[in-house]
């Protein structure tokens, strides 16, 4: 109702409906004579002004890092090859890679996809594999693990095929005598590790050695790690005899409970046997020669280096070129996760004979040349070609130069020289023959 001349307004503000109020008929406050001014306006409530706090800026949580090498090695000392933290791998050279497309086979990627569209078998397999798996293989196995301090000539090899394939970590390295002849890759996508059996590094040794260790490096650098471990987890243990038909034909045909488990089983053996050709390729590039290669997956097979020294090879391979049919590949099929070694060597072959083998390693020869350690001048000769009188040479650990008389080496094949640093004090070794001497260091990094 609006105000006007006739209707008088309360203390409050309220307007009369008439002009003989005496008292508000809304808040009962006394009416206010009516005058001529115009009635105050209406008060609004206003709300009050809201405090203006400052723009905070959003900062993310900090990503953890290795408090040793900083997580990317900037820093650790320049003669360390590994983080002994966060296991670190300096590259060979720096910006050295090798992509995954350089040994990966193609059947191996067509059977994991196959794997990773089954999605309630792929999140039961990581749920295993991340929450139990490791820990369980890892004391199931009573494995040593290897360092610089265990078994440093084997360890120093799989560091080195880690670094060859271009790993930027070191996978964890156990040696056990549980499954002797077996080479095993388990864990996960983000930390896998390897298990060495003790009649395997028994019985090789050096290239043959860095072949089977590249072999396992590259299951670790395909992102195999975890399908390994699920097959375990899921399958128990493979072999001959074993598998979908281990009860026998008419078992894996007339029972249900075969047949459902077999579903689960034969996509699962079916990627294990493409991703081992993966691995074969993988230890080839590391190595660059078939020879090796084929060598070794053959005395591998025998589980015997001496029996193998006593077969005739090319007779043997003679009797894997012929194709025996598809029995062997039924048999392959549903008995095994690891391939025949006849069809194995034949697509190691392919692959050593292509161009995309080639290619890379000769990539990885020219960076191995490039990163090797310089050689050690020999002592240059006196006036006119005599002898010199002395040899020049640097403390193996702290570079500092030393001169040792020749009086002192004759009649000796080797010699050990300390340094004449107080803050070193280790000693080299002059080691003698009939060529110029050479000087070897002991402390040499392990892994070159």
């Amino acid at each position: 109702m609006t105000a006007n001349a006739q209707n008088p307004i309360c203390a409050n503000g309220h307007v009369q409906p008439s002009s003989g109020m005496k008292f508000c008929i809304y808040c009962g406050v006394a009416v206010a004579p009516v005058r001529n001014a115009a009635p105050p306006p209406p008060q609004h409530l206003v709300p009050p002004p809201q405090p203006v706090y400052p723009q905070q800026q959003f900062v993310p949580p900090s990503v953890p890092t290795c408090r040793t090498c900083g997580g990317t090695g900037q820093f650790l000392d320049a003669k360390r090859i590994m983080c002994p933290e966060c296991r670190w791998l300096r590259p060979l050279v720096p910006g050295y890679s090798v992509d995954n497309a350089a040994f990966a086979w193609a059947g191996d990627a067509k059977a994991m996809a196959a794997l990773q569209a089954a999605k309630p078998l792929t999140a039961a397999a990581k749920a295993v594999s991340e929450k139990v798996g490791r820990r369980w293989i890892e004391v199931s196995f009573n494995g040593i693990l290897l360092g610089e301090k265990q078994m440093p000539h084997i360890f120093g090899q799989a560091v080195r095929a880690a670094r060859i394939l271009g790993m930027t970590h070191m996978p964890d390295v156990y040696l056990s005598g549980e499954r002797p002849w077996d080479l095993l890759t388990f864990g996960t996508d983000k930390s896998a590790f390897v298990v060495i059996g003790s009649a395997v590094a028994g019985n090789f040794q050096g290239l043959d050695m860095l072949y089977l260790l590249a072999r396992e490096m590259g299951h670790c650098k395909a992102g195999h790690a975890l399908w390994k471990t699920v097959i375990r987890f899921f399958l128990g243990e493979q072999g001959p005899a074993k598998g979908f038909m281990a009860g026998g034909i008419f078992n894996a045909i007339l029972s249900p409970t075969a047949m459902i488990s077999g579903a689960i089983e034969m996509p699962l053996l079916a990627w294990a046997r493409q991703a081992e050709i993966t691995a074969d390729r993988a230890g080839l590039l590391a190595v660059g020669s078939e020879e090796i290669a084929r060598r070794t997956l053959l005395s591998w097979s025998l589980k015997s280096s001496f029996i193998f020294r006593q077969v005739n090879i090319e007779a043997w391979l003679e009797q894997q070129r012929e194709d025996p049919g598809d029995m062997l590949r039924l048999s392959e099929l549903t008995t095994t996760s690891t391939p025949y070694i006849g069809p194995r060597l034949k697509l190691l072959n392919q692959f050593a004979n292509s161009p995309e083998f080639k290619r890379s390693s000769t990539q990885i020869r020219e960076t191995l040349q490039r990163a090797a350690p310089p050689k050690t001048k020999p002592a240059t000769a006196g006036p006119s070609g005599s002898s010199p009188s002395e040899l020049k040479i640097k403390c193996s650990a702290c570079k500092t130069p030393m001169k040792v008389p020749m009086s002192a080496i004759a009649g000796k094949p080797k010699l050990s020289v300390k340094c004449p640093s107080a803050k070193c004090g280790k000693v080299t070794v002059i080691i003698k023959n009939n060529k110029p001497a050479k000087i070897r260091e002991e402390n040499q990094n392990y892994g070159e």
